[in-house]
């Protein structure tokens, strides 16, 4: 049997959800098995980590078209509110996965989610801002981590967010970074969580299909086609991490 990753995600809208899971799905394909959840769902035993990982030997915080820590909204706003109120609803899980250095990946919203619990801010930084395809630079050898196996020094990886963290959270390692424009691309906490700001398992496909859903990412008179680029090589983070899954699997 294959190994399972649980994914959270942080969606309203379900075609979109239904495109993230399609996603993960297939670069986990024949790797391992994706169980989706939602963090909507109240009949979940958020409060219970155990039950909630029971036979899962990964997990993936997703992304949010629907939900900002920031956004360049009112904190009153009720995307606002209920980005932080995920947060506490969240935070027994959260503890348990870091006590116990659980094989992780947050991924934008996701990737901010960690920052947050870890110490930092998201902030609405308007020079990080952007939906488009960006270079980013690894801080380590490829070769000297699993996780970046395959990888090139610096490739394109695909952004679609308005929020960054404003500081590398306390105890995390910078992984990567694509410059002032995204200071802080992926991070590592202890051995087995780690997070992106960009979207390892969309590919030019699938940012056509997003967009669709979410035109207001972009600006007017802007195409997907002149801003996002067809390299797939940030595939290769997700892949590699159903990999590190895999081995954790009893």
């Amino acid at each position: 049997m294959l190994p399972t990753l649980l994914l959270i995600q942080f969606r309203k809208n379900v075609k979109a959800a239904e495109l993230e899971a399609t996603s993960v799905e297939r670069e986990c394909c024949g790797v391992a098995e994706v169980v989706c959840m939602s963090a909507l769902d109240c009949k979940i035993p958020w409060h219970h980590p155990e039950k909630v990982l029971a036979s899962h030997q990964g997990i993936i915080f997703g992304g949010s078209g629907d939900f900002d820590f920031d956004g360049g909204r009112h904190r009153a706003d009720e995307a606002v509110i209920t980005s932080y109120a995920f947060l506490e609803q969240l935070r027994p899980l959260l503890s348990y996965i870091f006590l116990h250095d659980v094989r992780t990946l947050g991924i934008c919203f996701g990737h901010q989610l960690l920052g947050v619990f870890a110490g930092a801010e998201v902030i609405h930084d308007t020079e990080q801002k952007k939906t488009r395809s960006h270079p980013v630079t690894l801080h380590t050898a490829p070769t000297e981590h699993a996780l970046l196996n395959g990888l090139p020094q610096t490739f394109e990886a695909h952004y679609v967010h308005k929020d960054s963290l404003d500081r590398v959270p306390p105890g995390a390692a910078l992984l990567m970074s694509g410059g002032r424009e995204c200071r802080f691309s992926a991070l590592q906490y202890g051995h087995n969580i780690y997070s992106t700001q960009f979207h390892p398992e969309l590919t030019f496909e699938d940012l056509l299909a997003r967009i669709d859903l979410f035109p207001g990412y972009l600006d007017e008179g802007v195409t997907p086609e002149s801003v996002f680029s067809q390299n797939t090589e940030s595939n290769t983070i997700l892949r590699n991490f159903a990999q590190l899954v895999g081995k954790t699997k009893t």
